[in-house]
């Protein structure tokens, strides 16, 4: 039986390690027909449940509404303590929540300002804040390269939410930012993600990930 419907669209990123917890939890959830991103979220049916009009959103049955994604994905990874993805100890759930923060602010949100610069939305283009905001992503790159050097996974021996949050920001990163002169540079970035998105309950929510060979550029209008 659902547990509810999680509003998200299939290619995104917060979308992705919410609906991983929740398989690798064993947890039911809905996704919504036809939904229509820009469309569906502004109409007041939404917005009454949803007053700031995003996605993810969480609509669960017993009527708990839930929005933020990494909330979410934190709440559906509670509901199914065996999978051990919020740690096994205090220390632990700490460190799946240092992690999960560090992919928010450190790569998904220099990712998601390089992306604004690049189709227009961030104007008039500015080359020195591209670089700016690629060496900080870049650094965060290198940080988790070096973590993971004598590691398999981020926190523990067994997988977390920590690694499905950094997952999914990096499969984003691969087909924009993360070329193939950085993946020759980060090896140990390269197999983590990898060793996450081909495990067996997400690799269908993960799908398929472009590796580009350089990094995307801006091009004028």
């Amino acid at each position: 039986m659902s547990l509810g419907t999680l509003w998200t669209v299939p290619y995104q990123p917060r979308g992705k390690f919410i609906r991983a917890a929740a398989a690798i939890g064993d947890l039911k959830i809905d996704l919504p027909d036809n939904y229509v991103h820009f469309e569906d979220n502004k109409k007041p049916e939404f917005v009454s449940k949803f007053p700031h009009g995003k996605i993810p959103a969480w609509e669960g049955k017993n009527g708990f509404l839930l929005t933020e994604s990494y909330a979410i994905a934190r709440y559906f990874a509670s509901l199914a303590p065996d999978s051990n993805l919020l740690g096994s100890s205090a220390t632990e759930a700490a460190l799946v929540d240092q992690w999960s923060y560090f992919a928010t602010t450190e790569i998904i949100e220099n990712t998601n300002i390089i992306y604004h610069l690049l189709i227009g939305i961030i104007s008039p283009y500015n080359k020195r804040i591209h670089q700016t905001f690629a060496e900080r992503e870049i650094r965060s790159f290198k940080t988790l390269n070096e973590h993971l050097a004598t590691r398999t996974f981020l926190v523990s021996e067994s997988m977390t939410l920590a690694d499905l949050v950094v997952a999914a920001a990096l499969q984003r990163c691969f087909g924009m930012t993360f070329d193939a002169p950085l993946r020759a540079q980060l090896p140990h970035v390269v197999r983590f993600f990898e060793k996450v998105v081909n495990q067996p309950k997400v690799k269908d929510i993960f799908g398929e990930t472009t590796y580009i060979e350089k990094a995307q550029e801006y091009v004028p209008a």
